[in-house]
């Protein structure tokens, strides 16, 4: 019996202890936890230069490869699955604001987070297209993708362009370097 209760009583102590390990365990696990939240990590540039070099870039890949007469080439299909994942990351990525005048305010309309969703879905669906070398698909991807653009400019930024920044074709040198002869 004696055996029986040494046993008995160095398991609860056993199971004290793991119980207070756990509990100072998660105490510095959820302090680890706050201060990973606490962390602010802006985006570093306006949502307008975010709009100019990677999302109107992008989406004018899509656009004008859904307007090819042509059969497009497997790297154009590339292109497309390219220029898609970044825009369907893009639309997450505004809606985190930045350093533009109006950028935060955006950020926290439900409208807008709703056009950054359109947006990404719409590029999911031109990524969908390019990987099924659909152009049907890609048309309509495109014609969503325009949609979300046209109402979240109604909306949020009706006079183009602001910050002094404008679409520039010549602002890298890669854009349209996929043009055909006759096309586009």
């Amino acid at each position: 019996m004696d055996t029986l209760k040494r046993n008995f009583t160095a398991l609860i102590a056993t199971l004290v202890i793991v119980m207070i390990a756990l509990a100072a365990l998660s105490i510095v696990l959820a302090e680890n936890a706050q201060a990973a939240e606490d962390q602010d990590f802006p985006v570093p540039v306006s949502v307008n230069a975010l709009m100019v070099t990677m999302i109107d870039h992008s989406a004018h890949y899509i656009w004008d490869y859904a307007a090819l007469e042509d059969m497009m080439l497997e790297e154009e299909w590339l292109a497309i699955e390219y220029y898609s994942i970044q825009l369907a990351a893009a639309g997450p990525l505004i809606t985190l604001g930045g350093t533009g005048e109006l950028d935060n305010a955006w950020s926290l309309s439900p409208q807008w987070l709703g056009y950054s969703m359109d947006m990404s879905n719409a590029a999911m669906k031109a990524l969908n297209a390019a990987r099924l070398q659909d152009k049907s698909l890609l048309q309509n991807a495109g014609d969503e993708l325009l949609d979300s653009c046209l109402g979240c400019h109604r909306t949020f930024k009706p006079d183009t362009p602001t910050e002094g920044v404008i679409h520039d074709p010549f602002y890298d040198q890669l854009y349209h370097l996929f043009q055909r002869e006759g096309s586009l």
